[in-house]
């Protein structure tokens, strides 16, 4: 995805010293500001309205600028974000391509496992990498799917060692997804 960074916001606004908050702010300030809002559990852009699912007792909403949703779990020492993206350019490319372009600067990055599954009707994909962001070792999974003439990403990002609980709520999340 063509992404230009715009700041590193959120590695200020979260957890400083974490290097998956690290890693999350680096990933949502290289894109675009969609200036969308969210009210309940649904979220609109210019672009694009869509209904998120809940997450259970732990996680709570980043404000960022340079995406659409980030939530936060402090102790799990992981983060999940939503991003949209309608440049109809991008729903070209197929989905193990567009779930590699998720990875910015992740080191050593390695496929652990691939999964197809349906989101909304659609056919998406779940990918889990490992690798390390700032010579620290993170645990990364993303989802992605196309609607129309959107994309669709989201990314989980853990310390290896918190990745399978958060991963299984991640998972939950995700699969409540909704296009309005």
């Amino acid at each position: 995805m063509n992404r230009l960074i715009v700041s590193i916001l959120l590695s200020v606004l979260l957890l400083s010293s974490c290097s998956v908050t690290r890693f999350v702010g680096y990933y949502i300030s290289s894109g675009k500001d969609n200036n969308g809002e969210l009210s309940g559990n649904i979220y609109r852009t210019d672009d694009t309205s869509y209904s998120i699912g809940t997450l259970p007792g732990g996680w709570e909403r980043a404000k960022v600028k340079g995406g659409d949703l980030v939530f936060q779990n402090a102790g799990l020492n992981a983060t999940i974000t939503i991003n949209s993206d309608c440049d109809g350019k991008k729903v070209k490319y197929n989905l193990p391509v567009l779930s590699e372009s998720l990875l910015i600067g992740i080191n050593d990055k390695e496929l652990e496992s691939r999964e197809d599954a349906q989101i909304d009707g659609q056919p998406a994909l779940y990918s889990i990498y490992t690798g390390t962001f700032e010579n620290v070792p993170i645990k990364i999974a993303t989802l992605v799917f196309k609607k129309g003439s959107c994309l669709y990403d989201f990314t989980y990002a853990s310390s290896p060692d918190s990745f399978d609980t958060g991963y299984r709520e991640f998972k939950a999340f995700t699969s409540q997804f909704r296009v309005l």
